[in-house]
């Protein structure tokens, strides 16, 4: 009788201990913790919500968790109807917690198109802090994602931004984050207004950084993040963009002890995609620090450099293994051109108008190969539906291997007779004779004034 009644004893024990420990095991509503913790502070969490971009299943729970923050908790109502500040109608919900912005901010994964009310608790040196109520709007107001952001900048290293809301302009608070490269946090502040000057907090209603944040470094990536919140804890806005202090002009002044000298560069459209932007670029031999910059639209002066603003894009080989190209994923038109070094020498190509929306890239397969003499095809092709400059013409083998690129203006080239090519070439010694049988691949690219390639024809072809 004695043993058993210890083993009652030792299991209620436990089972009180486990649903102290874990709500969602034992059905425990927010009241009832609250009760069993008596000091709390109902407005000590920073928390809002957002659903993921193109996802209105899938929301995100954001939260501040202050230094010295334990036993994080995400409570839900357990119908939408009840009244959100009611905290005997919220259960806590088990979900899965990363880490964002660095660690600075964390963050719940919500997985459930259902609209509802929800809130964050944490506990911190013995006091029970909760959030406001957060309104999950995930369907009747998913959240817009954008990198419409306007970049300016007071000094080289002090950039400020300035936004507008969307289609739903009820945020009542701006939170604006800055991480570096690695998305090591380096500062979060809140303002009222559409307006924030790195690092002036004249304007700044809620500041989260324990230290003012160091300077910014010319050249060096950073991420900046906007939210746009509203009064019920939800985000309407999220403004996403990379941003890298010191323009054209400034890096042009830092490099003042070298030559100036044209590279060459053009742009197009993905095949069938108007919204992936390709950037080709011809780098000399022994060059590097290979560089993108842009203009925010195509209404400034594309010869002004102070307008120009560096991009950091992934760049790959292309065209065999002479050209490389940049990759630009957005549907803005722009102004654009690219740098690089070789020795004492600055090189810069002419600017590039981007036209994805105007004046997309055809590409096409059509091109007549015939052979005058053996293993010297001669290519003819037909214009596309826009004016052309200039022809860059390109022949590869097994897709890496680059044996010839010449230009011309006319719509037609022979392989080893450069009797109509202009005087610019890009193979640098005698192209090797074609093997018999073995399969190439040549490539036109049809250039107009603004270094845009209105036409791109590939075509593989077996020597004869």
């Amino acid at each position: 009788m004695i043993k058993q009644l210890f083993f009652t004893i030792v299991f209620a024990i436990l089972i009180t201990a486990c649903s102290q420990d874990n709500d969602v095991q034992v059905a425990r509503s927010l009241q009832e913790y609250i009760d069993e913790n008596p000091d709390f502070n109902s407005e000590g969490v920073i928390a809002y919500a957002a659903n993921a971009v193109g996802n209105t299943n899938l929301s995100y729970i954001f939260y501040y968790p202050e230094e010295g923050a334990t036993d994080v908790r995400y409570y839900e109502l357990t119908d939408p109807a009840l009244a959100k500040n009611d905290f005997s109608n919220y259960r806590r919900q088990s979900l899965t917690s990363t880490s964002v912005f660095g660690g600075k901010l964390a963050r719940f994964s919500r997985s459930s198109g259902l609209e509802n009310w929800c809130l964050v608790t944490f506990a911190k040196e013995g006091v029970l802090h909760i959030s406001d109520p957060i309104h999950l709007q995930n369907t009747s107001k998913s959240t817009r994602y954008t990198n419409d952001v306007s970049i300016n900048y007071k000094t080289t290293t002090e950039p400020n931004f300035t936004w507008l809301d969307g289609a739903i302009n009820e945020n009542n608070v701006y939170f604006q984050v800055i991480t570096d490269e690695e998305d090591n946090f380096i500062s979060g502040t809140y303002t009222e207004e559409k307006f924030f000057q790195f690092y002036d907090t004249s304007n700044v209603t809620l500041n989260i950084n324990t230290i003012k944040p160091e300077e910014l470094v010319e050249d060096e990536v950073y991420n900046f993040t906007l939210m746009g919140v509203s009064e019920d804890n939800w985000v309407n806005l999220i403004i996403q963009e990379q941003f890298i202090p010191r323009n054209l002009e400034e890096f042009v002044v830092a490099n003042s002890d070298k030559t100036i000298a044209e590279a060459f560069a053009f742009g197009a459209t993905a095949n069938g995609n108007a919204t992936t932007n390709y950037i080709y670029y011809y780098p000399l031999e022994n060059s590097f620090d290979f560089r993108y910059y842009e203009t925010k639209n195509t209404t400034v002066d594309p010869t002004d450099y102070k307008n120009y603003s560096r991009r950091n894009l992934a760049d790959k080989a292309d065209i065999g293994d002479k050209f490389r190209r940049f990759t630009k994923e957005s549907s803005d038109e722009v102004w654009c051109l690219v740098t690089y070094i070789v020795d004492d020498v600055l090189y810069i190509s002419k600017p590039i108008k981007t036209k994805n929306n105007t004046q997309p890239t055809e590409w096409k397969t059509t091109v007549e190969i015939t052979y005058p003499e053996t293993l010297k095809p001669l290519f003819t092709w037909e214009e596309g539906t826009y004016l052309f400059n200039l022809f860059l013409n390109a022949l590869t083998k097994d897709g890496d291997t680059f044996l010839s690129g010449t230009f011309t203006k006319e719509k037609t080239f022979q392989y080893y007779n450069e009797s109509n090519i202009e005087a610019t070439k890009i193979h640098t010694s005698t192209p090797p004779d074609l093997i018999l049988d073995d399969e190439y691949k040549f490539s036109v690219f049809g250039l107009d004034n603004d270094n845009w390639a209105n036409l791109i024809i590939q075509n593989t072809f077996i020597a004869q």
